[in-house]
């Protein structure tokens, strides 16, 4: 079983870092696309999806806000991680080439994607505690 204190939340939103921050790893990212990266890097270097990095209803151009969580494998085969997490890289990008995400969102148009976002969070961490 994982523990929480051993898992990385990789992400883009401020709600879920500042909400998280004292029980678990946090790597903060700028951008959602910053935030596939960081979690390539991770996946490569031998961590586990604990979530889906598309996770939520929402294409990879609605929303800026994404957060995922990994875990430390160690040596295993995480060969379906590695492909999973190239594909959505791959789906995000395809998506910004067919529409890009805008710039900017009002104030309370951001607010509710990071809650969007933290609550997908939120409902997986009891399952890793």
């Amino acid at each position: 079983m994982q523990k929480l204190e051993n898992a990385i939340i990789v992400t883009n939103n401020d709600r879920v870092a500042e909400k998280y921050k004292d029980v678990t790893n946090i790597e903060m990212c700028k951008t959602y696309e910053e935030v596939l990266l960081k979690t390539r890097d991770l996946v490569y270097n031998k961590h586990i999806l604990l979530t889906h990095p598309q996770a939520s209803s929402l294409k990879p151009n609605q929303t800026p806000f994404r957060s995922i969580i990994v875990y430390p494998k160690g040596e295993d085969d995480n060969i379906k991680d590695v492909m999973m997490i190239d594909k959505c890289i791959q789906v995000y990008n395809e998506w910004q080439e067919i529409s890009p995400s805008p710039e900017a969102y009002k104030e309370k148009v951001a607010n509710d994607f990071k809650t969007i976002d933290l609550s997908v969070i939120d409902n997986v961490i009891p399952r890793i505690e």
